[in-house]
């Protein structure tokens, strides 16, 4: 998956109906190693992925976009080692959408900027808002109920929101739908009232679309707002504490988050920045 204005992913190759001449090309994991979770963990190694040194912020996360988490993820020796490679197919993942948010926010406020200087906005600049209202489902064209709505999502909530409904990848409605969230839809093809995505991405995105627009994650973008106008940045463990809405546990739900967010440390990758894959001369 390439994302606009970002350098060639990470990819998994595929066979080409006839030999190209070599070129330069970003670095890439082939069919065999994505083939079972056991070949990815090695092959995330060998790239020098490593969880440790990104939490350090010693080393960036590979742009690595994979569609689907591999089916037997389940049968890796142990629970570490399990953990390590979701996290490691995930936080590439995360950290694009909220890049691809972070972007929207710049630029919308660059407009409310200009407006309250009473500068001339664009038509195209006009258009573009008018998009992003409607997509963010603002229609009272309140620029400030936008802006907290327009906003990223934690890596460390959006990572223990997904280990926990998706059990760390080895879920059936995840090897199925690519659901790792446990999003509902009212009419679903197979009759169980899941959604179902083509990749991970897509299920990922509409997850922090749901925290950014549902009037049921309300409290959640009030907190953010707030703790962005206090001047710190917002961290999971902090926003947890207004989702008791998502499941229908409640509060048991949101220690439960807040839970995997400690044990894990998953707070370490909330300053984790996405990489840019260069390439490789031939």
């Amino acid at each position: 998956m390439v994302l606009h204005n970002t350098a060639a992913p990470v990819a998994v190759a595929r066979p080409q109906v006839q030999e190209a001449p070599p070129q330069p090309q970003a670095a890439l994991l082939t069919g065999d190693d994505v083939s079972s979770a056991a070949r990815l963990n090695l092959a995330l190694d060998r790239m020098g992925y490593r969880l440790e040194a990104v939490a350090a912020g010693q080393a960036e996360v590979p742009p690595l976009f994979l569609p689907h988490i591999p089916g037997d993820i389940d049968d890796l020796p142990d629970i570490e080692g399990k953990k390590a490679v979701f996290l490691r197919v995930m936080l590439p993942l995360v950290l694009a959408a909220d890049e691809e948010i972070a972007a929207e926010r710049s630029r919308l406020l660059d407009i409310m900027n200009r407006k309250a200087n009473r500068l001339h906005i664009a038509a195209s600049d006009q258009a573009w808002l008018a998009d992003l209202a409607e997509r963010y489902e603002v229609e009272d064209g309140n620029l400030r109920k936008l802006l907290s709505r327009v906003d990223v999502v934690p890596p460390s909530l959006a990572l223990a929101q997904s280990a926990e409904e998706s059990g760390w990848g080895t879920s059936k409605l995840v090897r199925r739908s690519r659901n790792l969230f446990g999003h509902t839809v009212e009419v679903s093809a197979d009759g169980t009232g899941m959604r179902n995505f083509t990749t991970l991405y897509e299920a990922v995105r509409a997850y922090v679309h749901n925290l950014n627009t549902h009037r049921a994650y309300e409290g959640l973008r009030r907190v953010r707002a707030q703790t962005r106008s206090d001047g710190v940045r917002p961290d999971g463990h902090a926003l947890a504490a207004a989702l008791s809405t998502y499941s229908e546990r409640g509060d048991a739900y949101v220690q439960t988050i807040r839970s995997l967010i400690r044990h894990n440390e998953l707070v370490r990758y909330d300053q984790a920045h996405l990489g840019r894959v260069q390439a490789r001369r031939g």
